[in-house]
């Protein structure tokens, strides 16, 4: 976290998306191969999960001190946990003993994975699905951007690249006008997606 201030929100965000999709089972973490399209390039992953590094470096760590003993699914959670700890949330005990999976499902995390343009109705009764509220929606969407969020992320509601009003390039009206006058600055059309 001291060299990359947003791996805290990388990590909880890469655990989210693995337990999202058919469990917390390190499916997430897994490459495709000829047989099978993993979850790292799918629709709601391709260029924005980070952090697979952080995994991959604890799990060598294990492997040399006990090998064979800490699965990736159990790091995946215990790294979230840390990082949430490390940036001044709650602490809590994790359970381990989780399996690794060997198969990824590509199609799966297409399927149940919320689209980042996806609206309050939309986010909410997908939720709903799984058993969450709204205030865990909330605390989850939250976690993802923690201190920060990309241009790229809001741009398609400052400047209708979702097609909302029919391609008029007008705002989403839900946006509080003086609050979308402040990311107008921030964000100009054809800026630098990464601000």
């Amino acid at each position: 976290m001291i060299r990359e201030p947003r791996s805290a929100a990388s990590v909880m965000r890469l655990q989210f998306h693995d337990c999202f999709v058919n469990g917390c089972d390190g499916s997430v973490l897994l490459d495709d191969t000829p047989a099978m399209l993993g979850e790292k390039l799918a629709l709601s992953n391709i260029n924005s999960l980070r952090s697979f590094e952080v995994i991959d470096q604890v799990k060598d760590a294990l492997e040399n001190i006990c090998p064979e003993t800490v699965s990736c699914a159990d790091i995946v959670i215990m790294a979230a946990r840390d990082a949430v700890a490390l940036s001044g949330g709650p602490y809590w005990e994790v359970k381990l003993g989780r399996k690794d999976s060997l198969y990824a499902s590509q199609e799966d995390s297409n399927n149940i994975m919320p689209s980042p343009r996806a609206n309050a109705t939309t986010l909410i009764n997908l939720f709903k699905q799984f058993n969450l509220t709204a205030r865990d929606l909330v605390a989850l969407s939250g976690s993802h951007s923690i201190g920060k969020a990309r241009c790229f992320s809001i741009v398609y509601r400052l400047y209708n690249q979702s097609g909302h009003q029919s391609g008029t390039g007008k705002p989403d009206p839900a946006i509080d006008p003086a609050y979308r006058d402040k990311l107008y600055k921030l964000c100009p059309l054809g800026g630098d997606g990464n601000v």
